[in-house]
């Protein structure tokens, strides 16, 4: 049998009502945003489909509703997709993954997402940062860029390396102004990342101490029943233990999604099977030196071909 993994999507800018068709024709998304409202205590979808743009991407908004679609759509799509042998998500998606895996229940992983959010905006009101996704660059360039720039007094910190010529990256607001003219004369690209704090590097350490001390798991962490992939290790996570110190670490750790996805390759796994809101993803794998049978589970467009293809078949 093919090797399967799954893969699950961080947060990302959602444009209001932009998922509202899919949850107005799938039964399965709105009984997980009625169980994701009761834990939270307001109504999300109230607030998700609001036509407030920055109330929609607001972190305490956004990240238990992208957490719900995403584990709507993956419930919908076990009927289409064999048992994954292993899953693995970019840096939001990690939280999705564990809970699929059977490691969080959905009450845990909803709450986290809303704690995690919490603190990082009161740690983060009007700061002096920024987060920036470059493309069309030369990795080894951009870390030598930024590594001078360092040395200068600039502060600018690898975020996730997202492809082979793909990174996001933070930093002050002027350090980043003035990395973003540095690449376009190398050639690549650089895009603002709005809504999002700046994840995964050192400036997230109080953020972390905080929630380390405040945390508590309401139900218990099981042992995965599909191991993850740790998107800041590569290894293999298959213990709660192992599960729960990698959640939290990735707060101050570089994301090694690239790597993530060649460690799959390495262990065999021939079909990326992609369930979540957005596409980035599924754009970055074009950009990952190894090939990979993929099928993508966005939203309602995909449902729905897959839904016609199976009564076609029949």
């Amino acid at each position: 049998m093919t090797k399967t993994a799954v893969l699950f999507p961080s947060q990302m800018n959602i444009d209001p009502n932009e998922y509202r068709a899919l949850f107005d024709q799938v039964p399965i998304m709105q009984n997980r945003f009625a169980e994701a409202s009761q834990i939270l205590g307001f109504d999300l979808v109230e607030a998700f489909f609001s036509d407030d743009l920055d109330e929609v991407n607001r972190g305490i908004v956004a990240r238990p509703a992208i957490v719900s679609i995403s584990a709507a759509l993956y419930e919908w799509a076990q009927d289409y997709i064999p048992s994954p042998s292993y899953l693995a998500g970019l840096s939001l998606g990690q939280l999705t993954a564990a809970h699929i895996s059977g490691a969080l229940t959905f009450s845990d992983l909803v709450r986290m997402t809303y704690t995690m959010a919490s603190l990082e905006e009161k740690h983060f009101a009007d700061k002096d940062y920024g987060v920036h996704f470059f493309y069309n660059i030369d990795i080894d360039k951009l870390l030598g860029v930024m590594e001078e720039m360092e040395s200068k007094g600039h502060y600018l910190k690898a975020c996730a390396y997202t492809a082979s010529n793909q990174m996001i990256v933070c930093g002050s607001l002027s350090s980043m102004g003035e990395l973003n003219l540095r690449v376009l004369e190398l050639g690549g690209i650089g895009v603002e990342i709005p809504y999002g704090p700046p994840a995964h590097c050192p400036l997230m350490e109080a953020v972390k101490r905080e929630f380390s001390r405040n945390w508590y798991y309401a139900d218990d962490v099981k042992k995965p029943k599909i191991p993850l992939i740790c998107n800041i290790s590569t290894k293999v996570l298959d213990h709660p233990n192992k599960i729960c110190n990698a959640l939290i670490e990735q707060y101050t750790m570089t994301v090694k999604w690239t790597q993530t996805i060649e460690k799959m390759a390495a262990l065999g796994v021939k079909r990326l099977v992609i369930i979540g809101p957005g596409n980035f993803i599924y754009k970055s794998l074009g950009f990952i030196p190894v090939s990979f049978e993929v099928e993508c589970y966005l939203g309602l467009h995909d449902m729905l071909e897959k839904s016609a293809a199976r009564r076609m078949s029949e």
